[in-house]
């Protein structure tokens, strides 16, 4: 399913990428194989046109002992998947008895995968990223970071550790219906809406906006974290 008609390779849409789907799978090599750990991401202006990304993780966490600094990390970001089903290629294949036998169900996903060297970053820099992810994910009249007791803040602190990474290269694939034909789609937005389950909505929102283009996919993912 990892088809170069479905890349995209314009650096500003891994803002995009990642400030509408923040939580992130941060994957390294390990003795034993490879360990992933799970964190929200803070997307960063960096010496790189697509930039670079922020997260912490609790020094308990077994993966910090493999991240030492300038070791290659995978950052995988992971947005809506859905399967797509052939009854829903109602142009393709209508009529009461359609000859299916060209066809076969298939899976919609977007998702983006980030890699670079992994810096460790000073206090300063954890306290401003641990701020902007509250103000990022906090409603208007939510909690802020004043309320918290300043002795637990510094204790809390000390826990854990504030990593880095510039990215070198990124992998953005967005298998959105681009294949199907367009007369299919509608019937595919519409099987997505009515089945309704997990990312059916999300994905009904891409697939009926979609054309393919970097603007167009830019003004979904907004769409989607206004949503």
């Amino acid at each position: 399913m990892h088809y170069a008609q479905y890349k995209h390779a314009d650096p500003s849409l891994v803002r995009d990428m990642v400030e509408t789907f923040p939580f992130a799978m941060i994957l390294v090599s390990g003795n034993a194989g490879p360990l992933v750990a799970q964190a929200p991401l803070t997307f960063r202006t960096g010496r790189n046109p697509a930039g670079a990304v922020e997260f912490h993780l609790a020094l308990i966490n077994p993966i910090t002992e493999a991240m030492t600094p300038n070791i290659p990390v995978l950052v995988s970001v992971q947005g809506p998947g859905a399967a797509i089903s052939p009854n829903w290629f109602t142009a393709s294949y209508g009529g009461p008895t359609p000859d299916r036998s060209q066809t076969a169900p298939t899976y919609n996903y977007l998702s983006l995968h980030m890699r670079g060297r992994l810096l460790h970053m000073p206090d300063e820099a954890l306290q401003t990223q641990i701020k902007d992810l509250v103000r990022a994910h906090e409603p208007d009249f939510g909690w802020r970071i004043e309320e918290l007791d300043p002795r637990l803040w510094e204790a809390w602190r000390r826990t854990i550790r504030l990593y880095r990474i510039e990215i070198d290269s990124f992998d953005l694939t967005a298998k959105l219906s681009d294949g199907d034909s367009p007369g299919d789609r509608p019937g595919v937005v519409a099987g997505l809406r009515s089945r309704a389950v997990l990312d059916d909505t999300d994905m009904a929102i891409l697939v009926e906006g979609n054309d393919g283009t970097p603007a167009r996919l830019r003004s979904l993912l907004c769409a989607l974290r206004s949503n």
